[in-house]
Formats: C-alpha cells, structure tokens, sequence
C-alpha cells in the first residue's frame, strides 16, 4: 500500500485555479484541506450505506477508505459510458409510451436528440417540455415502475431528473450557442461537479466568479451567482439573496442564469461551468460505487440493468449507474476497491477526428480545445477532461451544422456525444474481497430508524439550496439547521424529537419536526424525507474535524449502541478557521 494523506482536487484542477486567479498559497492550502475533508466524509458515508431503513445494503466492506489504509499499488481500472441521455432513448422511443396518454406516437431517434439539446419537443400541435412547463406545455410522463422492467401499463409520473438541464444526467451536460440564423456555433461540455465550486464560494465567492468570467463570460457579475428565494418563506422575501450565517456571504447557487440550461446567449445568459442535474454529484457516485462492491446472487449480477434493480444504488436505464454499479462490482470480485485519485468524473475525448469535416472537407479537429483538465493523464492513458468545447468561430463562414463526422451531419450534439465517453476510475487493493452474495436491497421491517441524508443551515433549506457539502460548525457559534432524513416517525414533536452529535461538545435543541422536507436528490430512494429544524450550539471545546450524526425516532431506548443504531458520516463538519 502507498500512504495516502489527502484526497486530490479533480484533474489537480485546484492549483492551476488559484494561480490563474493570482490566490495566495494559503488560501490554496485551505482549499485543499477543505476539498480533501469532503471526500472523506463522503467516502465514510458510502462505506456505511443504508442501515437505518434498508437491509442488505451494508456491509460494504469491499470499499476501502484510503486515508485509513492507504492507496492500492494495483493498476486501476477504467470504468466508461455513452454520454447521451439514454433515459430519453428507453422511454420515448419504445412504442408502449402512448399508453401513458401523450404522446401519439413513440419519437424518432432524430426528435429525441432534438429533445436532449433542447429540453422541448412538438407533436401533433402539442409541444412537450422535461422541465418547467409555460402555459400551453405539457410535461411529459414515463413509467412509474421500472424494475425489473418497464410496465408501459402501469402509473405515469413526471419525467426525472427534474431541472434546467436534469435530463442530461450521465455525468456530461452541455450548452449550446446559436448563430443569428439558429445554427450551432459553439458547444460547451462539462463533467466538472458543483461540489468544487460550492467548497471554493465557502472560501472565497470572488475566486468563483474569476472563474466563470475566465471560463463562461466576462460580463458574470458576483450578485448573478447568488442563491436566491423563489418564494417568500420564514428566512426571506422572494428575490432576496440567501444569506449562509455559517460564512456570514449569500450562499452559492449551481443553478445561476449562467450555468442553467441548454442554451447560452453571450452577454446575457447560459453557459455549461458543472453539472446541474440533481444526480450528477460526486458524493452520489462515491455512495454509488461502494454500493455496487457487494455481491448479490448469480441471477441477477450477469448484467447492469437487473443489478441495479436488486442492488438499488442509483437510476436504472441510465447509462452511467447501471455501468458503474456493473463495471465496480465486477472488479470487486477479485479485490477490495475505491475510486482512484483524483476522484472524479472525466470527459473522454473522441479517439479520433480524421472523420470530422467542414462543408468542403475542412480540417476542423483543431476547433475542439479542452479548458480544464487534461488528456491522456489518467490511469491507462485515459483522459482527465472536465471541460471542453467545440466552437468554429464564424470567420470560418460556416455552423458545426455544417460539418459532418465519418459522412454524417451534426444536426444535434448527440452526433457528438457518440464519438465520447465519461468515465471514473477504480483501485483495488491486495486484500481478498468478501465475495458472499447478498439477498437484494428491501425495506427494513424491524423498525425502521431516520436515515440522515443532508444538513444545512435553515436559510438554505427555505432558498432550496442542494448544497450536498457537510455543514459547517463553528466551535463558540449557535445556528439554526435543518438535517433532513429518510425514514423517521411522522408523529414525531419537537418535544419527542432526539438528534444526537458524536461530539459532546455539541448540544441540540429541535424546535420544529416537519412531515415532509425536501433533500439532496441521487442518494434518497424516493420514499420521502423529514426535517428536524433545530438550534445546534457548538462548545469551545469541539474538536475540528468531520463529526457523526443521528436522529432517533421516540420508540428507541435512551442511549442506544452504535450498533442498534449506527451514526452517520459526512454531514457536518467542524471548522478550525
């Protein structure tokens, strides 16, 4: 094994960031430091997976944590999938989508593209939207049941990932810019995590906007990245900044007008800085990837699709999580696993642009340039690239609409999109796997116990931060917090209500229990959350660093074990600055 003392930032983005911002090394350090504690925490989450409300979900013993054991010496594996989203292709190209009352009639694969850059399509005089229907819009629908397979017969909900760009949810999303006559000129690709940029505003919010400035346009002003209130709610009036009393700075907000959407508009609006699809998280693929680690039966792990079904750790028909789950836990088979340093989601670029041209056979490879990250620098030579573009400038005279690959028109990005990859990478280990093939992932009904799934100041959650950063304590401060959970007592009180911190040091007091609360998407199974609105004081004497949290529902004893009922990691840390 090789030490291993801190978790790199993506690509080693983090020091050509703060030099092209001209950031002291200090800050630097910090930054470091901070991005290394998330990804611990993290890596501790996933590690314990779901022992509250679910069985057969934990141990995940085939995960290491390598800051504890240090990192495998073995060659890593390299774990890739198509970036297209193929939940648009399963649902709406199979012909049982008519029976969900829409659609006339399944799309074409040519439409479906159309819908993928745009969000919208039109059929039969009804135009159908994935996100934020305007009046006159419908929503469309899929299949409420999808495991084991599809019942095309069944309920219909609302399409998810819901969001601006929620549908582009393998880990690559994209913006487009248009011409005056409608072509596409430029394509922005991104892979980068907004878990990167909500840690960097926690340090320094000007150090954020530098970047979009550099990266998306120089007209970016720091208010534009402001989280705000889409409604009057208890902390704010609508339209008002939301304000983090842990940085004492209006919180950040991943969906800003200049990372929302598929379309930019220079000077104005648009652009592609980090995913924005509610999945498209790093801690979701962390807790993704030690998830898949444990073996399940013979009949079910032969393929991605009925894995995941039984293993429950992301959305099937995706193209990502089902591979990834797959591609982890095959390696898991041999060895122990983690995800390789640096930890993250990488662009794969196309293997080979001869088959691109111009109109008139132009050479048009040299328009693709890659802005952040790196080719060829990952483990067996796989790229690193967490933000690249297509733009032919319009000097040129011509559109990207214009140009072919290998003969074919690039009428829509999925043209591209066909030609790259994302991937991760995992590293094993020399220790012998547990190769015991566990019964798939169900409900527990021995008492289920609230499963901590996301804590954050009680401004955020009324602004609908999806902050998925552990919350920050500062030792001598008392704040108001919201930890959210799956799985807890509906006739809980604030009365009867019990959260507990590992710390001694930190004293809570619950001022309200809310029914039903919102949470961070891509790690919840969908049974729906709870809140616990609450005074949390941190003594003098709390210790810096991650701290564990639970709640307890009424009917438990007083002080139960760690093993009745364990404590949960990377939600909360406590700050030494």
């Amino acid at each position: 094994m090789t030490i291993f003392t801190e978790f790199s930032t993506p690509a080693q983005q983090g020091p050509k960031d703060y030099q092209l911002l001209g950031l002291p090394a200090a800050d630097l350090a910090a930054f470091e430091a901070d991005w290394s504690a998330n990804i611990a925490g993290w890596t501790q989450m996933s590690i314990i997976g779901n022992p509250w409300s679910n069985l057969n979900d934990t141990p995940r013993d085939n995960y290491y944590d390598p800051l504890v054991e240090g990192m495998g010496e073995a060659t890593a594996a390299v774990i890739s999938w198509p970036p297209f989203p193929n939940r648009l292709i399963q649902f709406l190209t199979n012909p049982g989508i008519v029976k969900g009352g829409q659609l006339t009639a399944p799309l074409s694969q040519d439409a479906v593209q159309e819908l993928a850059d745009s969000g919208r399509i039109t059929q039969g005089g009804t135009s159908f939207v994935l996100f934020d229907p305007e009046p006159g819009q419908v929503l469309l629908k899929i299949p409420a049941d999808r495991c084991p397979a599809i019942d095309w017969d069944g309920k219909y909900v609302d399409f998810s990932p819901s969001g601006p760009r929620g549908w582009q949810d393998e880990y690559c999303e994209w913006s487009i810019l248009r011409n005056a006559q409608g072509k596409m000129q430029s394509i922005a690709f991104t892979c980068e995590n907004p878990a990167y940029y909500l840690t960097m505003w926690r340090q320094n919010p000007k150090a954020v906007l530098g970047i979009y400035q550099r990266y998306i346009d120089p007209a970016v002003q720091l208010e534009d990245l402001f989280l705000r209130y889409e409604y009057d709610q208890p902390t704010g009036k609508k339209g008002d900044p939301v304000l983090d009393p842990t940085t004492g700075n209006p919180a950040y907000d991943p969906t800003n007008k200049w990372n929302r959407g598929p379309a930019r508009v220079p000077g104005s609006f648009g652009g592609a800085m980090h995913l924005t699809s509610p999945p498209n998280t790093l801690s979701a693929e962390i807790y993704l990837a030690a998830a898949a680690t444990i073996q399940r039966p013979s009949s079910v792990n032969g393929n991605p699709q009925s894995l995941i079904c039984c293993a429950q750790y992301g959305q099937n028909f995706r193209n990502s999580d089902p591979n990834i789950g797959y591609g982890a836990n095959v390696a898991a088979r041999t060895a122990r696993l983690t995800l390789t340093d640096p930890v993250g989601l990488y662009i794969q670029q196309p293997q080979n642009f001869q088959g691109w041209s111009g109109p008139n056979g132009e050479d048009v490879s040299g328009y693709w340039q890659i802005l952040r990250g790196t080719a060829g620098t990952g483990p067996n030579g796989s790229d690193q690239i967490l933000h690249a573009v297509f733009a032919i400038p319009e000097s040129a005279g011509y559109s990207i609409e214009d140009c072919t690959i290998y003969g074919l028109p690039i009428s829509h990005v999925g043209v591209i999109l066909d030609q790259m990859k994302v991937a991760l990478a995992v590293t094993p280990n020399n220790a012998a796997p547990d190769t015991t093939a566990f019964a798939c992932v169900t409900d527990r009904t021995d008492g289920t116990q609230p499963w901590p799934v996301q804590m954050v100041p009680e401004s955020l959650f009324y602004g609908e931060s999806p902050s998925d950063l552990p919350a920050l304590l500062r030792p001598g401060s008392k704040f108001r917090f919201v930890l959210i959970v799956q799985g807890a007592d509906e006739n809980t009180t604030p009365a009867t209500a019990r959260v507990e911190f590992s710390d001694p040091n930190i004293t809570v007091t619950v001022e309200q229990f809310l029914k039903n609360a919102s949470a961070v998407p891509g790690q919840t199974n969908g049974g729906g959350t709870q809140g616990y609105v609450m005074d949390i004081a941190v003594g003098a004497n709390a210790q810096p660093g991650p701290v564990s949290v639970r709640a307890l529902n009424p009917s438990e004893g007083p002080a139960p074990t760690p093993e009745q009922h364990p404590w949960e990691a990377g939600l909360a840390v406590i700050s030494s600055r």
